[in-house]
Parts: structure tokens; C-alpha cells; sequence
């Protein structure tokens, strides 16, 4: 990793910053640990948390939370990484467009999405795939026959072949080029665009704190 970013690695959790170490790109690492800190720094800055005590760890489904009054996710993909905070269970995903086969994919669908989403074709793809994949996180359990059953209708509600949803899936905005959607139960109130140099300047401030303290000890 580049040393600029390799210096924040301290306020990640230990499982992170060795899952880090153990991926070959660059970009890979960039990515993880970019939406680790960003997580962190939303949660300081929107819900006025210490940063001290943000401290992740897991569910019995490899899920990350925090505590019982907070649940988030996580996603990046390209030059982008996503959180998702909510009071509620919640789930994101974010994908950059790329052509690919899409009629190799068709066993994802439910028969009822093959006949709602014009699914051979990039945006249609794209749209239902970060639906699904964010319900899946939403669930924690990602991409697997649970999955498969369920029908996500293009109103965002979600079914299954004997009950609804309580959550629903609400696409978003993030660039051109990508698709991003996230799955929870209550509204989404806000989508804030962060720039990378926003997250150093939060840390790099924390950074010299730290630094300050051990000066005075």
C-alpha cells in the first residue's frame, strides 16, 4: 500500500489490517481500508461517536456491526467505496459497469424478473444485480439460493414465494458508470458524497493528536 494511506491502519481492527495484508492489488487494499475509515468517520462525525469505541466486530454470518443500536454495511467497487448506517438491519451494494455475458448470469433471476427487467441488457443488469446483492447483505448472506427465490419488483419491494419483505431496495446515485442500491427497512434520508482528502484530513488530525498525547506522557 501506499505509505500515505498505510498509517492509518491503526485505527483499523487487527482482522482488517491482516485480511489487508494478505491481498495482492494495491487497489484492493486501497479499497477495504478506504471504506473501513470512512465508516468510522461517519460514524464520528453523523452520530457523534468516539472514535475509540467504534470498534467492529462480527456476526455468526461474517456480517459487521456495531453494538445493538447501529447496524452498517460496506461496498466499493472501481474508484468507489460505500457505507450504509442505519437504525435498522441495512445492506449496500456498489458495481462499475462493465460489458460482460450477461446470459450466463440467468440462474440469479427469479422467473418473474426475467419478464419484468430486460436483464441481456447493461443498465437493467446492473440495476437488479446491486438490488439483489444488497438484500443479500441486508440478510448476510449474500449471493446463494435464498437469494434466488426472492423477486425484487422494480418498486423496490421485495417477495417471496410465500411472504413480502419488511425492507425494500432504493437505487441511488453514485457516478457514471456504476449502479448502487441499498436494501433496509426504514426510509433513506441522506446520500453524502465524501472526497478521499476528507477522509485523510479526519485522520491525519487524529494522528497528530495521538502523537501529541504521547509527547506529553
Amino acid at each position: 500500500m501506499p505509505t500515505d494511506w498505510q498509517r492509518y491502519l491503526p485505527f483499523l481492527e487487527s482482522d482488517v489490517v491482516q485480511r489487508v495484508g494478505r491481498m495482492r492489488k494495491t487497489e484492493d487494499q486501497l479499497r477495504t481500508v478506504c471504506a473501513h475509515l470512512l465508516t468510522k468517520m461517519m460514524l464520528v462525525t453523523t452520530y457523534e461517536k468516539q472514535l475509540s469505541e467504534v470498534r467492529f466486530t462480527k456476526d455468526s454470518n461474517g456480517k459487521y456491526q456495531l453494538g445493538q443500536d447501529l447496524h452498517f454495511n460496506l461496498s466499493h467497487s472501481g474508484n468507489y467505496v460505500a457505507c450504509a448506517i442505519s437504525d435498522f438491519p441495512v445492506g449496500i451494494d456498489v458495481e462499475q459497469q462493465v460489458t460482460r455475458d450477461f446470459s450466463i448470469f440467468q440462474a440469479l433471476w427469479s422467473e418473474e424478473e426475467k419478464h419484468l427487467y430486460k436483464l441481456l441488457e447493461q443498465e437493467a443488469f446492473y440495476a437488479l444485480w446491486t438490488a439483489k446483492e444488497s438484500y443479500g447483505k441486508y440478510k448476510g448472506f449474500g449471493l446463494h439460493d435464498s437469494l434466488m427465490e426472492a423477486t425484487i419488483r422494480q418498486d423496490g419491494t421485495i417477495h417471496l414465494p410465500a411472504s413480502r419483505v419488511t425492507a425494500r431496495t432504493i437505487p441511488f446515485f453514485l457516478a457514471p458508470g456504476y449502479s448502487a442500491a441499498v436494501c433496509l427497512e426504514d426510509s433513506l434520508e441522506t446520500v453524502t458524497h465524501v472526497q478521499s482528502a476528507q477522509i485523510e484530513t479526519f485522520y491525519r488530525k487524529r494522528l497528530r493528536h495521538m502523537r501529541k498525547i504521547e509527547l506529553t506522557n
